[in-house]
């Protein structure tokens, strides 16, 4: 009786085994279905969905424009001297507006000329300039060092934007030989003057 009692018990268990799968093949197919459906009625998406919507503006200090002529100036004067460098023209924030690294250049190079950049921004004078100063005032120095780890290098080859009296922005360039960031920067600067120049006595 008990073997037989068993072997009912495993019929059982084996037809309840057999109701839940087709269960839950019926249940899974009925998923299937309902999203092809759903997929076939949604709507297509819309092409001109960014059409309707107003274009919205960020105030911006120097234009990309103004940019690529310093970086472009900048790096002219390098590959004259058959040098290479990374050349960075940021805003008034320190964010990064345009950057070129030249064929040949360390990617650490550009962010040496980031850190120039941001730093002549920071302290409103050419790095030059600070690295001069730590002698007599090394407290700016360090100070800024301390409030501005990791984002500025106050070694020479960044020089701030300046116009009527603000800082719109900074150049910085990094490895050229020698004093060559500070030349290739300073011939950014020159072309970035003119083009200033030009506009003002256009019509």
């Amino acid at each position: 009786m008990k073997g037989k009692e068993m072997s009912d018990r495993n019929l059982r268990s084996a037809k309840l085994k057999r109701i839940l799968l087709v269960f839950g093949l019926v249940m899974l197919w009925t998923g299937l279905v309902s999203r092809l459906s759903f997929a076939q009625d949604a709507p297509a998406p819309r092409s001109d969905v960014f059409v309707d919507r107003p274009r919205i503006d960020v105030a911006t200090s120097i234009t990309l424009e103004d940019a690529r002529v310093i970086i472009e100036a900048a790096a002219a004067l390098v590959r004259q001297e058959k040098g290479h460098a990374a050349i960075v023209v940021v805003d008034d924030n320190g964010n990064i507006v345009s950057m070129d690294r030249m064929n040949g250049t360390s990617s650490f190079f550009q962010r040496f000329a980031v850190g120039k950049a941001v730093g002549a921004v920071a302290l409103q004078v050419s790095t030059a300039e600070t690295f001069e100063a730590y002698k007599t005032n090394p407290q700016r120095f360090l100070s800024a060092l301390s409030m501005l780890q990791g984002e500025v290098l106050l070694i020479p080859g960044g020089f701030p934007l300046i116009v009527d009296g603000r800082v719109v922005g900074g150049v910085g360039s990094a490895g050229h030989r020698g004093d060559g960031d500070v030349r290739a920067a300073k011939a950014g600067l020159a072309a970035w003057e003119k083009l200033r120049q030009s506009r003002k006595s256009s019509p």
